[in-house]
C-alpha cells in the first residue's frame, strides 16, 4: 500500500499534485474533507465525523472494520493527523495479519476519544496551562509526542504512518517528539503569560475566543468555555506559507449547531467545512473574515 497527502489548496499546483495522487492507484480517502476530492477516492472515503455519519465515531476506529483494500489502494488524506495517519497504519497492520491485542485497541481508543470530541461534558472552568500546571488536559499530554511526530511535515508520510505503528504497536513514544512536545508546552505557557497568545471570552461567557499559532489553543479555549473560536493569524500547511485560519469547535454536540454556523459561514466565505464538532474556514489558503464575523454567526447558533 502507499500513503498520500492530498492538497485542499484551490492552485494548479495543487490539482497537479493530486491528480498524479490519482493516477497512481485506486484511492481510499481517509478524511477527506473536500468534497471534490472525496469524489475521486474509488475506494470510498472514511469520514464518519465530516460526512455527519457519526460524530462520536473516528477513523482509527472505523479502519478496525472496513474491508481491506487491494495491495495496490493508495491511502490518502487531506487531515494528516493521529486519527487519519493512525488509520492508515491500522489498515497496513489488517492487511498483513496483525493480531490487535488489548493494549493496541487501547490506544486505538486514546485516539479515538481525543479526536473525535468523546471525552464527556465540559467539565467547567479551569485555569489556564501555567508553570504549575502545564497541561490541564492528561489525555492532550499523554499524546503530545505523537501529536508532534505526526505533525513533522519534515518527514515524509509514509514515515509518518511506520511512527505511529511503532507506537500502537509498542506504547514507546520517540524521545526526540516527547522532548519537543515539552518544550512546545514550555513556550505555550510562556507566550500565555507574556501575551504573545491572546485568550478571551464572550460577553457571556459561553465561548471562548482564542488567537495563537501554538499548537493547544483549541484546548486552551476549553478551559473558559465548551464552545471555542480559534484564529491561527500563521497557519502553515504541510510547511507551505502561512495564512489566516479560523477553527470552531464545541466539546461535545449539543452545545452549538456547528452545522448551521458553517453553512452561514460559507455565505460569507465558500468553502468553510466540517463535522458537527468542528469546523473550520477554507483549507490552505488565508480567510478573508474578521474574528467578530466568526464569532457573531458562533453566538447566533448557540444552544446552551
Amino acid at each position: 500500500m502507499e500513503f498520500s497527502i492530498l492538497d485542499p489548496r484551490p492552485t494548479d499546483a495543487a490539482k497537479e499534485a493530486n491528480e498524479k495522487i490519482f493516477a497512481s492507484g485506486p484511492v481510499l480517502g481517509i478524511e477527506v474533507t473536500v468534497p471534490a476530492l472525496a469524489a475521486h477516492c474509488v475506494l470510498g472515503n472514511i469520514d464518519p465525523q465530516h460526512t455527519g455519519e457519526n460524530a462520536s465515531s473516528s477513523a482509527i476506529k472505523e479502519s478496525l472494520t472496513i474491508e481491506i483494500p487491494a495491495e495496490n489502494a493508495v491511502l490518502a488524506t487531506v487531515r494528516p493527523d493521529l486519527d487519519s495517519v493512525g488509520a492508515m497504519a491500522i489498515i497496513a497492520m489488517r492487511a498483513e495479519g496483525v493480531e490487535f491485542n488489548s493494549e493496541i485497541l487501547s490506544r486505538v481508543d486514546k485516539i479515538s476519544e481525543f479526536d473525535s470530541f468523546t471525552q464527556g461534558d465540559w467539565p467547567g472552568q479551569k485555569p489556564l496551562p501555567s508553570q504549575e500546571e502545564a497541561w490541564p488536559n492528561k489525555l492532550e499530554r499523554e499524546l503530545a509526542a505523537m501529536n508532534a511526530a505526526i505533525f513533522d511535515h519534515k518527514v515524509e508520510i509514509a514515515e509518518r504512518v511506520r511512527t505511529i505503528r511503532a507506537w500502537l504497536e509498542t506504547g514507546v513514544e520517540p524521545a526526540q517528539y516527547r522532548a519537543k512536545a515539552e518544550r512546545d508546552r514550555a513556550d505555550l505557557v510562556q507566550a500565555l503569560s507574556d501575551g504573545r497568545i491572546k485568550v478571551d471570552t464572550t460577553l457571556d461567557g459561553r465561548i471562548a475566543v482564542v488567537e495563537s499559532s501554538h499548537f493547544g489553543a483549541l484546548n486552551i479555549g476549553y478551559c473558559l468555555a465548551p464552545v471555542v473560536v480559534a484564529l491561527n493569524p500563521a497557519l502553515r500547511f504541510q510547511g507551505g506559507e502561512p495564512h489566516r485560519k479560523f477553527t470552531v469547535c464545541q466539546f461535545k454536540t449539543g452545545y452549538v449547531n456547528l452545522t448551521a454556523a458553517k453553512e452561514a459561514l460559507s455565505k460569507l466565505e465558500p468553502g468553510w467545512g466540517g463535522s458537527p464538532t468542528i469546523i473550520g474556514s477554507p483549507q490552505g489558503v488565508n480567510s478573508t473574515l474578521m474574528g467578530y464575523q466568526v464569532v457573531e454567526v458562533t453566538s447566533s447558533c448557540l444552544q446552551w
